[in-house]
């Protein structure tokens, strides 16, 4: 019980501390957060056409093969490549 105490006091504690952002830090947390979707919506473009590249050099369907066939080798092949896709994706929107 006492360490929810804590972190209610602790969450408090910071709420109560943090400044009110002024208009010019409003202006620019717009700006931040427009920049922000627009990258996440280039990266999943990006990682969607990754998937599609996979899907090309893999023979068969694999969106078919993993969805009704379960094919669990397809599955893990397909997730490790998309996990290495958006690892680059975001190496390179974050540089």
């Amino acid at each position: 019980m006492n360490i929810y105490r804590l972190a209610v006091s602790s969450v408090l504690l910071l709420a109560v501390s943090t400044p009110v952002l002024a208009e010019s830090d409003l202006a620019g947390f717009s700006a931040e957060l427009f920049s922000t979707i627009l990258y996440s919506a280039v990266g999943i473009v990006m990682a969607v056409v990754g998937f599609k590249v996979v899907d090309w050099l893999t023979p068969g369907n694999l969106a078919e093969e993993v969805t009704h066939k379960e094919n669990r080798a397809l599955a893990m092949l397909a997730g490790s490549m998309m996990l290495g896709v958006c690892i680059i994706i975001a190496s390179v929107l974050t540089t």
